[in-house]
């Protein structure tokens, strides 16, 4: 009796480990995108520090919307936002005019950033394809009166207009 509940001890450990480690992988695999059907690209950013796009759509004409947030902890003044699609850069050093408030945004709010495609000549793409775009905002800090430039990247699916 006792060398059977041995064998069944060893069979259930040895199996119980296997069976863990590939629902593991499962689970990363699932996290990671692996098993979307529909190949969505999930929206994301990273690498911007202070002012940062929370919110932003890229349509299938080229425009481009972003919600900045200021988190500097002081108010700022935007001077240039460029935006980078490929082989396409753009330099807008007047960002005031495509922003709801002008280039001024009080700590801890928001400021709505349109920029449409014929102007800046971004590209655009079929709905639903995925993009990657590189972003830099340069500000000037109203505490320190310095130059300052958040930057990193945005990707996720193309919208309809």
């Amino acid at each position: 009796m006792k060398k059977k509940a041995q064998t069944s001890l060893e069979f259930l450990m040895t199996y119980g480990w296997a069976i863990l480690i590939v629902l593991v992988i499962v689970v990363v695999a699932w996290q990671w995108g692996f098993f979307n059907p529909r190949g969505v690209v999930k929206p994301g950013y990273s690498g911007f520090w202070g002012v940062e796009p929370v919110d932003f759509g890229y349509k299938e004409n080229g425009d481009l919307e972003l919600s900045l947030e200021n988190e500097v902890g002081g108010g700022i003044n935007i001077t240039v936002i460029e935006a980078r699609g490929g082989t396409v850069i753009y330099s807008d050093t007047d960002p005031g005019t495509h922003m709801s408030d002008g280039a001024y945004i009080p700590s801890g709010s928001r400021s709505i950033y349109s920029l449409p495609g014929t102007t800046s000549g971004l590209q655009g793409g079929a709905i639903g394809s995925g993009y990657e775009l590189f972003l830099s905002i340069q500000y000037n800090d109203s505490r320190t009166l310095e130059v300052y430039r958040s930057s990193g990247k945005l990707w996720g699916s193309i919208e309809g207009v």
